[in-house]
């Protein structure tokens, strides 16, 4: 048994080990990074629709207002502002969709933030994610009826579904937290762009090209010319770079045209690069700007007695949770109460002892 996981007889307080206590706040810390990546991009009060054919974003799909099961996806703006308290779904993200939040594909639902929209957006497409259905075996997400607990689910960067590793065809390529690093692409976008077997890292390597190879390879041959036909076709994984690693001569770039694939393999189009930027972009709304926001109407001694508030409360908190671990280990629900009594005690005795100046006081 280790020797963090603590049992207690019925009856007994609860407790909880330091060691259980940082793994809750850590995964905490890590589904609200998923969020600033997948969310930090968004404006909850501002329709994209004046954008157009948007050319990433998180999606949602609402079921309360689907017309006559009518597919539709509408921003996060909408979902937050027009759909609020419905049956909404997160689609994660799609590549060049217009929000549909008003149009005729939703029961009489005005958008509240762009109302005058086109009946509908005859460029978009959609997909089993828009009923609420994944992967080959066509089960929703999460799938209550599901008798395992591996639930993970990896997106096909061509057809952007979702996956279960399981019913992948293949293994994983490694470490399932490693594989969650490399793009995907199924089985199925392999048999329909065939040449996309060749760029199977798992059978070997093709010869790349300059990690700046698009103006280089305008007079260059074909780099897949030299392979052998490969008929295998299953999913395959692409480790990071793979875009600037595909052939750039005349032939292929056309067949991507062809294909509709141009956009896919531009280095801008990948996810990683979304979630850079939407991190980027969140960052502006950390905790140290909304604080100082909210400082800002305060007076001088106020912002002083809150700043100083807080810094003791990180200080006590930091001593406390030391202490606690250099000895037993354990928390209890009577820990937790006689430290925030101390903290409350330790703020009335200040009040009592110390002068506070006016507001207008000019030191």
């Amino acid at each position: 048994m280790s020797s963090d996981h603590i049992t207690t007889n019925e009856g007994e307080e609860p407790t909880v080990t330091c060691s259980e206590l940082l793994e809750q706040i850590e995964d905490e810390e890590e589904e609200l990074d998923r969020e600033r990546a997948l969310y930090g991009n968004c404006d909850v009060d501002t329709c994209t629709y004046s954008q157009g054919y948007v050319r990433r974003q998180a999606l949602f799909t609402c079921t309360t207002c689907r017309n006559n099961e009518q597919l539709s996806g509408i921003c996060a703006a909408c979902a937050y502002h027009c759909h609020a308290n419905h049956d909404v779904n997160e689609l994660y993200t799609k590549r060049f969709f217009r929000c549909d939040c008003g149009n005729t594909k939703l029961n009489d639902q005005p958008c509240k933030l762009y109302p005058n929209k086109d009946s509908e957006n005859i460029l978009n497409k959609y997909d089993d994610n828009f009923r609420g259905i994944y992967c080959t075996c066509k089960r929703p997400y999460p799938d209550k009826e599901s008798t395992t607990s591996d639930d993970e689910m990896i997106q096909c960067i061509i057809c952007e579904d979702w996956f279960h590793s399981q019913h992948l065809g293949v293994p994983l390529p490694m470490e399932e937290n490693e594989s969650n690093q490399m793009d995907m692409i199924c089985q199925a976008c392999v048999m329909k762009h065939p040449f996309l077997a060749h760029y199977d890292e798992t059978q070997g390597a093709i010869t790349p090209l300059t990690e700046n190879n698009t103006s280089a390879s305008n007079n260059a041959s074909c780099i897949l010319s030299s392979n052998k036909e490969n008929n295998e076709f299953h999913t395959i994984f692409l480790r990071d770079g793979w875009r600037r690693r595909l052939c750039r001569c005349e032939q292929c770039s056309k067949l991507y045209d062809e294909m509709n694939l141009t956009p896919v393999f531009d280095d801008a189009d990948s996810i990683q690069e979304y979630e850079k930027q939407a991190l980027a972009k969140s960052e502006n709304l950390d905790g140290d700007k909304i604080l100082a926001d909210s400082l800002e109407n305060l007076g001088h001694v106020q912002k002083l007695e809150v700043l100083r508030g807080i810094n003791e409360f990180k200080k006590t908190l930091g001593d406390f949770l030391r202490d606690k671990a250099n000895g037993d280990g354990v928390l209890t629900a009577q820990d937790v109460t006689t430290f925030f009594s101390g903290l409350q005690e330790k703020r009335q005795e200040r009040q009592r002892t110390m002068f506070m100046p006016p507001d207008n006081c000019k030191f």
